[in-house]
C-alpha cells in the first residue's frame, strides 16, 4: 500500500493553498464588480499577498484535517472558520467609527485589529484542535488574510460594504473547496514509497 508521508501530504496543501489564493483574486474582484466597482486593473498588486495567505492557509487545512476532514463538508467548516476568525476585528472597526474614534492617525487600529484576527485565530485553532502548532497555523491563516484584504470591510460606510463582507464567506467556502480537491489531485503526485502505516499521523 503506498502512503503518502506527512512532508508530502503538508507540500500538497501548500500547493493546493498558493493555487487557491489566485482563484481568491479572481473571485473577489468579481464581488466587488457585482457589489461595488470594477477594480481588474488593481487587482494584480493583490496577487503577493493573496498566493502568501494561500500558503498559511494551506498549512492552517493541513494541520486542522484530523478534526475537519479535507473533504467537502470539512472544508465548507473550514471556510466559515476563517470568516468567523475575521468577525472581531470588524466588529472593533465597527465601534471605532460608530464612538467617533477612528482618525487619520490609525496606526493604533491596525495593530488592535491584527492582534484580534491573530488571537481570534489562535483560540479557535486551539479549542477545535487541543495542539498548539494547529493553534498557530490557524492564527497565522487568518492574520495573512487580514494583510491580504488590507484590513477589515468598512461595513459601516453603506449596505455595499456590509454586502462584500457577506460575499467574503462565499468566497472562502468556494475556495476552500477548492483547495481540498486541490490537495487531493497534487497528493496523487506526491505518492512516497510504500510505507506499512501503524497508526494515525501525529503532528
Amino acid at each position: 500500500m503506498r502512503a503518502l508521508l506527512p512532508s508530502n501530504r503538508l507540500a500538497a496543501f501548500l500547493i493546493a493553498g498558493a493555487l487557491t489564493g489566485l482563484l481568491s483574486v479572481a473571485l473577489f474582484g468579481v464581488i466587488h464588480a457585482v457589489i461595488i466597482v470594477q477594480i481588474w486593473t488593481r487587482l494584480s498588486g493583490g496577487i503577493p499577498f493573496a498566493v502568501g495567505a494561500g500558503l498559511a492557509i494551506g498549512w492552517a487545512f493541513y494541520e486542522l484535517r484530523a478534526r475537519l476532514n479535507a473533504r467537502v463538508i470539512g472544508a465548507l467548516v473550514f471556510g466559515f472558520l476563517l470568516w468567523a476568525t475575521l468577525i472581531p476585528m470588524t466588529l472593533f472597526g465597527v465601534i471605532v467609527r460608530a464612538t467617533g474614534i477612528h482618525g487619520q492617525d490609525d496606526a493604533w487600529e491596525v495593530v488592535i485589529e491584527l492582534v484580534l484576527t491573530f488571537s481570534t485565530g489562535v483560540t479557535a485553532g486551539r479549542l477545535i484542535s487541543g495542539r498548539w502548532r494547529a493553534a498557530l497555523a490557524l492564527g497565522m491563516a487568518s492574520l495573512a488574510l487580514t494583510l491580504a484584504q488590507a484590513g477589515p470591510i468598512p461595513v459601516m460606510n453603506s449596505g455595499r460594504a456590509a454586502s462584500l463582507f457577506a460575499a467574503l464567506a462565499v468566497v472562502y467556502l468556494v475556495c476552500m473547496i477548492a483547495l481540498a480537491f486541490i490537495a487531493s489531485v497534487v497528493s496523487k503526485f506526491l505518492r512516497g514509497p510504500a510505507q506499512q502505516i501503524v497508526g494515525p499521523e501525529r503532528g
